[in-house]
């Protein structure tokens, strides 16, 4: 699976990701370059790790593919020429990403979205990943959401550019 990424105010400049970290080209896949990868030994890649462009700003890039103690996610606050580690959610190791969203006005607001039965589906942070909350409502047991979020694998989110407090997430079972 290859991920693709841009911003409709720079349509030129796309990204993808790969086993080395986020590939940027500024000529619509005419010619990439690597981004520089800060915190290289904490990248990695797998077939769902994902790329996304912060809708509120086409500086910030966030990419990754797992999410625990050894591999982090990582954001970029320079159009994708460096990216830096963020940090760990510190009540679990999350594991695989299954996607990435990001909020339409706060361009330091990402979701980082997940999988595993019993474990959280989606993660915010509002400070570029220094902080991580979950906001499905999974605490890790197996027990049920608090806040009736169903315990099935997570693709996707989209907040509403008029209304940021509604949230949709796409799942394996429908939106």
């Amino acid at each position: 699976i290859t991920r693709l990424a841009h911003h409709k105010q720079l349509p030129d400049r796309i990204f993808t990701v790969g086993a080395a970290g986020v590939w940027k080209s500024e000529d619509f896949g005419g010619q990439w370059t690597a981004s520089t990868m800060n915190d290289a030994g904490s990248w990695s890649f797998n077939n769902s790790a994902d790329v996304e462009v912060a809708y509120a700003n086409p500086d910030v890039v966030w990419a990754g593919g797992v999410m625990t103690d050894n591999s982090r996610l990582h954001v970029s606050t320079d159009g994708g020429v460096s990216f830096s580690e963020t940090a760990n959610y510190s009540a679990f190791n999350m594991g695989g990403v299954s996607g990435i969203g990001t909020h339409p006005t706060e361009e330091n607001t990402a979701y980082a979205l997940f999988s595993f039965a019993g474990f959280p589906k989606v993660l915010k942070t509002i400070d570029l990943g220094q902080n991580w909350e979950d906001i499905s409502g999974f605490d890790g047991t197996g027990a049920a959401s608090t806040r009736g979020f169903p315990d099935v694998a997570v693709n996707c989110l989209f907040v509403f550019p008029d209304d940021v407090n509604r949230i949709w997430v796409g799942s394996e079972i429908g939106i």
